[in-house]
């Protein structure tokens, strides 16, 4: 006599053998891979060029404005060697030679990639910008044979006719602090990826649509190495005044 346990089994086995549903474990549930926002496949119009020339001369007085405001207490921190270069992204076409890693921070996704004369027009506005508030301009610079401020020395190494010799990696670093920093493009509002950074006060921001954000490099040397930081500058526009203020302030990468 087959018991009722028996011939649930059974039945069990005989749908297994045969592939049916009833056999298989439930799917695992599919997870949408996050799109990727395509850059737009064409040239800036005349009237884009000349909002995004307008919109850049703006937000770079703006930076130039907070940096010259800036302390000691907290970011962002005054620089005595302070030189700008009037370049966006200090690059020689005006575009990021590299992306930031932050999704939403290409230049082209606010504006369509501009003309060489109206990057040449933004580049001569800031250089105006700079003269206004008595700032030189920076451009890059090489030391091959000077390492990160945080590159430790190595070990000394021991010759059988002398003493040890320990390497200075810094030996080839300038023996004065040197400083340029160079301003990205405007970007509209905050880039979807910088909300779920901390800002450097250690907040979540979200400044909403009517906000304009812009990368700022800060690449430094000195006797003790050099360092390159890149923040996110995200600023609002002031009721009382009608400038852009600076709100917030985001490290995206650092390299020392």
């Amino acid at each position: 006599m087959i018991t009722n346990r028996a011939a649930r089994c059974a039945l069990t086995a005989m749908a297994c053998a045969l592939g049916l549903p009833a056999c298989k474990s439930s799917p695992s549930p599919v997870v949408e891979p996050r799109p990727v926002p395509a850059l737009p496949n064409r040239r800036a119009t005349h009237e884009e060029e000349m909002t995004l020339i307008r919109a850049d001369s703006e937000l770079f007085a703006a930076v130039v404005r907070a940096q010259l405001r800036a302390g000691s207490d907290g970011y962002p921190l005054h620089i005595d060697e302070l030189r700008y270069d009037p370049r966006p992204y200090g690059s020689r076409d005006g575009y990021p030679e590299l992306g930031a890693g932050v999704q939403g921070a290409a230049p082209e996704l606010s504006f369509p990639r501009a003309s060489k004369d109206a990057i040449d027009e933004i580049t001569d506005n800031r250089r105006r910008i700079l003269d206004q508030y008595n700032i030189p301009e920076g451009t890059p610079f090489n030391y091959p044979q000077c390492a990160g401020i945080n590159v430790p020395r190595p070990p000394p190494v021991r010759r059988a006719s002398s003493r040890s010799r320990t390497t200075n990696v810094h030996a080839g670093c300038p023996k004065q602090m040197e400083s340029y920093v160079t301003v990205g493009l405007p970007l509209r509002g905050e880039p979807e990826g910088l909300k779920r950074i901390r800002d450097t006060r250690g907040r979540l921001i979200d400044a909403g649509d009517d906000a304009w954000t812009t990368l700022v490099e800060e690449n430094v040397a000195g006797p003790t190495g050099w360092s390159r930081r890149q923040y996110a500058w995200i600023f609002k526009r002031s009721r009382w005044t009608g400038r852009l203020d600076l709100a917030a302030t985001i490290m995206t990468g650092v390299v020392e």
